[in-house]
């Protein structure tokens, strides 16, 4: 049967101003965009690997199994794709020579009872022209290092289980017996100090890519082997949750108390601390959220345009999203941005998706701006409430109250204006200081 026929998949995808539903409908600002269903099956393909590179032959094998179709029939459904997307169509990049990449973040959604396609599982193999022990620890390198770099997403096998099939292993027996879905094999050929790897990455017996990696050192080389996986591995990207430099995340975290100060000049503070710390970590997730709250926080001081802001910290989101797209932190901001931009019913669908998965304060933080570009203050002065009641000392928070105040009843905001003020100045003056007052 053609896989465009079968019953199509549950997932939904929320990317901009579109969202592809789990029947198939492709919305924009609410209204439905029909979608072929040989170019629905390529659209879901790419948007379930967004920011990576799927092959040709791989689109080819998934939408045409059974029919010898040619490149054409693939060309003139991303052709077709790129119509339907009209001013987006740059989403979809081709990679000359290799096949498709959807470039915009992409937020997969989850429909309640839907079962999760189980992770692929990957092997890595003690690797040849190395005395036993060298390539043992090497192999135990490897697999600490992919499995940290994706997390729940790739099943690396632990070494212990492939130790059982002594030297040299016997691939045939190992991928057959534990069902493996890939093999990662490959010698060294480097000498003194660089690492140089001959790597061989296999699928279903056969080679799916070989690959010569040279580095200066382990670390480098481990980098480098991270990216080769994720680029030939459809779906896959690492995780980017950590930062490894200490600077990095002390600047981070400089950045964050700035960002809470919420003040003119704080702002401009974060700015810096964050750009120095992608300066030194330049993968680190937060840092990217920091700065899309950077530009949201002078939107709402009144600093510069909304519309500048939300353009800024869209791209900062985005950046977010293409390294972890999982990120709770640039999921929420993505919500909102969503909101800002006109696009009231994706928002809504990404904001349940945050809500339900993470209680923090700015979560509702968020929620309440949404309520508030809409013209509904009791909801928003309802999520305000939340935020406070998990971060009793949130100024933008504060702020945001007083505001929606000063819009339904200017005697309520003055006094809590001047309770605000109250509250700031006994924080601020040392102990000495208010003895003497």
């Amino acid at each position: 049967m053609d896989s465009a026929t079968d019953p199509l998949p549950v997932q939904s995808y929320v990317f901009d101003h579109w969202q592809l539903q789990s029947d198939g409908t492709l919305m924009r600002d609410g209204q439905g965009v029909h979608v072929p269903p040989k170019e629905l099956s390529v659209l879901r393909l790419l948007l379930g690997s967004a920011g990576t590179v799927i092959t040709k032959d791989h689109l080819l094998d998934k939408v045409w199994p059974e029919a010898d179709a040619a490149e054409e029939s693939l060309t003139r459904c991303i052709y077709a794709l790129r119509k339907l997307l009209k001013e987006n169509k740059d989403f979809i990049a081709t990679v000359y020579g290799q096949g498709y990449r959807f470039t915009c973040a992409v937020v997969e959604l989850e429909t309640p009872g839907q079962t999760r396609i189980a992770a692929p599982t990957l092997a890595v193999l003690p690797f040849r022209n190395l005395d036993e022990a060298a390539a043992l620890d090497l192999q135990d390198a490897m697999i600490r290092h992919l499995t940290m770099a994706f997390g729940e997403a790739l099943h690396v096998m632990p070494s212990g289980l492939m130790a059982a099939y002594g030297q040299p292993l016997d691939v045939g027996a190992l991928v057959g017996q534990l069902s493996i879905d890939y093999c990662l094999s490959g010698r060294f050929t480097g000498s003194g100090e660089r690492q140089q790897w001959s790597i061989e990455l296999i699928r279903d017996h056969s080679l799916l890519h070989g690959q010569t990696l040279d580095a200066g050192d382990l670390g480098e080389g481990l980098g480098a082997l991270t990216c080769l996986v994720a680029q030939y591995t459809p779906g896959l990207r690492p995780v980017r949750n950590t930062c490894d430099s200490y600077p990095a995340a002390v600047a981070y975290l400089r950045g964050l108390c700035s960002v809470q100060q919420h003040t003119a000049q704080s702002l401009r503070d974060a700015l810096i601390q964050f750009r120095h710390c992608l300066q030194l970590a330049e993968n680190y997730t937060a840092a990217w959220c920091g700065l899309a709250d950077v530009w949201l926080g002078k939107a709402m001081l009144g600093l510069c345009a909304l519309d500048r802001a939300v353009d800024e910290a869209y791209g900062m989101v985005s950046r977010a999203l293409s390294l972890d797209p999982a990120n709770h932190q640039a999921l929420v901001r993505l919500a909102l941005l969503t909101s800002l931009r006109g696009c009231e019913e994706a928002a809504k669908v990404l904001f349940r998706r945050c809500l339900l998965h993470v209680e923090q304060a700015d979560v509702h933080f968020f929620h309440a701006w949404h309520h508030w570009f809409w013209r509904r203050n009791e909801q928003a002065a309802q999520s305000l409430e939340k935020c406070l009641r998990y971060d009793p000392d949130c100024v933008r928070a504060t702020i945001f109250k007083d505001r929606i105040a000063l819009a339904s009843n200017h005697a309520d905001v003055v006094l809590m204006g001047r309770q605000t003020l109250q509250t700031s100045e006994k924080a601020s003056t040392p102990d000495s200081l208010r003895c003497l007052a």
